[in-house]
């Protein structure tokens, strides 16, 4: 039995790609829509389960793809591939910010980052703590949310974003794979 280490790029299926390719194309076609619809509509909470729901659709197609052309698929190989291919898929959140405020509309930049800087006081105050307009650390607070919210939106920032974005998304490909995974189907090679 070969090893499943390392692997080669030959090893790496067109299917993983093609799948993440239309897994990152629905995810920026999906928050074009959102912004067509309504600009707010990129705070939403609909926003993080439709970008695991791609994900997770990405990650089982390649799996169960993969593990029917090649008849198993050990716990490493399912993870290593369901993790690029979820990343990949992911990548189309960066891409959508880095063509939206960085190319086709750079102004909205600002309007988005001071409805974050507004979410993330809405937020705080869940937890009790308030950002009165009078008090100086408040308005410091407010300064930062929106400064941190306009540097997510450079292409370092975008960077950081899916550098991070493996965190979870890995995360999400070890459950995967743990279900999908399967032992290569032993042929019997005695005669009956």
């Amino acid at each position: 039995m070969p090893s499943p280490l390392p692997l080669s790029r030959r090893d790496l299926p067109l299917s993983l790609f093609l799948h993440a390719g239309l897994g990152a194309a629905l995810v920026v076609v999906g928050y074009f829509l959102a912004v067509l619809v309504h600009f707010e509509w990129l705070l939403g909470s609909w926003s993080t389960p439709f970008v695991l729901m791609v994900v997770v659709s990405v990650m089982v197609m390649v799996l169960l793809t993969v593990r029917q052309e090649e008849g198993g698929l050990h716990f490493a190989r399912a993870f290593g591939l369901s993790l690029l291919a979820g990343w990949l898929a992911r990548l189309g959140y960066n891409v959508f910010n880095l063509l939206y405020f960085g190319v086709l509309h750079p102004g909205h930049a600002e309007d988005y980052a001071n409805m974050l800087a507004d979410k993330s006081a809405e937020a705080l105050a869940v937890f009790g703590i308030g950002l009165d307009a009078e008090s100086q650390d408040s308005a410091t607070m407010a300064d930062m949310f929106r400064e941190q919210a306009l540097w997510s939106l450079t292409p370092a920032g975008q960077a950081v974003d899916a550098m991070t974005a493996l965190l979870w998304v890995s995360l999400v490909a070890v459950i995967v794979s743990a279900i999908l995974r399967r032992a290569p189907d032993v042929q019997e090679t005695s005669g009956a």
